[in-house]
């Protein structure tokens, strides 16, 4: 998979950058043609940027997901038309981010963690004021020994060094001061734009969690400098003044878009290794309201593959609920088949081996499934 050749790269590049002296917000698309000298320069390395992203197949192919976050950030940012461009990187790290030209990138992983159209659009409009303020300018002038970190980049992530373009990486932190603005400027897109203010808050409570709860050291989404916690804090005292919202959340539209990356993201995760992750993921209240009901059957692999103790038959468990909500998911058969197997239980591993080829008869592990029942035949399953 792509993602799994990106991920290097995404525990680097979170570019967003920030900093220092005052400088003109731009106002629309005709802004974005005055550009001169090294600002120009900039321009041109994220562009070169934008050009390897899409040659070394790090982009989530999904035309219609695709589209339908374009016309989010068009609701944001109306007046720029094609300046402000969004794109979708298939990487299941928790991370978005804007390069000085006004391409903006979310990955898979953030776009699964999101509950509704109203938490994308946070999201989006944060990352367009860094664009639009031009806060990657601002942190240029601040960052210290630009090369050697672009050529440890190269060396580290397989993508040749772009100078003070690569130098401008969250991994520098951001300052408070303009993340606020961000914070600030998006929530008036946000509010702007129709949508319900009182999700910007709760877009960054689940993200919290997962980098708490998983301990992760990676350069998350705002996860440093100033942080999660201020994020929400920052929002939570926007909306208070804002007052009631009535806006657009997008609940359902959103789920029926992303239900198919997030069991991509969740299968990705366990050919990762990382069951916890799923664990945590569909271990929410709301897990089975958020995701497709045959996520069931990566609970039980991710039980499957923690392998603590009640683990075997908590992951029984959730295969014969995944059957049971979602009948024509055949894995669900087959795994409950291979835990039977290894019970000494026959009859039912005969059964369900036998549902998983009717459901799926082109199955690419079929001459191993019917060698299994076979030996269950004369006795000789393990």
């Amino acid at each position: 998979l792509a993602m799994l050749r990106f991920l290097p790269v995404f525990a680097t590049l979170c570019l967003a950058a920030c900093q220092s002296a005052p400088i003109r917000p731009m106002n629309g698309l005709d802004d974005t043609r005055q550009l001169e000298g090294e600002e120009n320069r900039l321009w041109h390395s994220a562009r070169e940027l934008d050009e390897q992203m899409e040659n070394a197949d790090y982009l989530y192919e999904d035309e219609a997901l695709q589209a339908y976050v374009v016309t989010v950030m068009r609701k944001l940012y109306p007046e720029y038309g094609d300046a402000i461009r969004v794109r979708i990187v298939d990487s299941p790290s928790l991370n978005a981010f804007a390069l000085p030209n006004g391409s903006i990138y979310i990955n898979t992983g953030m776009l699964t963690r999101l509950d509704n159209e109203a938490q994308l659009a946070t999201v989006l409009a944060h990352e367009g004021v860094h664009f639009t303020h031009k806060h990657s300018w601002q942190q240029r002038r601040n960052v210290k020994s630009s090369t050697a970190f672009s050529t440890g980049f190269g060396v580290v992530t397989g993508i040749p060094a772009l100078g003070d373009l690569v130098a401008l990486s969250s991994i520098y932190g951001f300052s408070r001061d303009l993340e606020r603005e961000a914070d600030a400027d998006g929530f008036r897109r946000l509010a702007a734009a129709g949508y319900d203010v009182r999700q910007a808050p709760k877009t960054f409570e689940y993200l919290l969690a997962e980098v708490e709860a998983l301990d992760i050291d990676e350069p998350y989404f705002f996860s440093t400098h100033p942080g999660l916690q201020d994020r929400i804090e920052s929002f939570e005292a926007l909306v208070q003044q804002h007052g009631a919202s009535n806006g657009y959340r997008g609940e359902q539209d959103y789920h029926m878009r992303v239900a198919g990356l997030q069991l991509e993201l969740l299968e990705d995760y366990l050919e990762l290794g990382r069951y916890q992750s799923v664990l945590l993921i569909l271990g929410r209240p709301d897990a089975f309201v958020r995701y497709p009901l045959s996520a069931w059957f990566y609970l039980g692999e991710a039980y499957r593959l923690r392998d603590d103790e009640g683990d075997a038959a908590r992951s029984a468990e959730a295969y014969t609920t995944a059957i049971a909500q979602a009948p024509e998911f055949a894995p669900s058969y087959r795994a409950l088949g291979l835990y039977y197997m290894k019970q000494g239980d026959t009859r039912q591993a005969q059964d369900h081996f036998t549902r998983y080829l009717e459901l799926l008869p082109d199955a690419p592990d079929r001459a191993y499934i019917q060698l299994y029942r076979e030996n269950l035949n004369t006795g000789d399953g393990r």
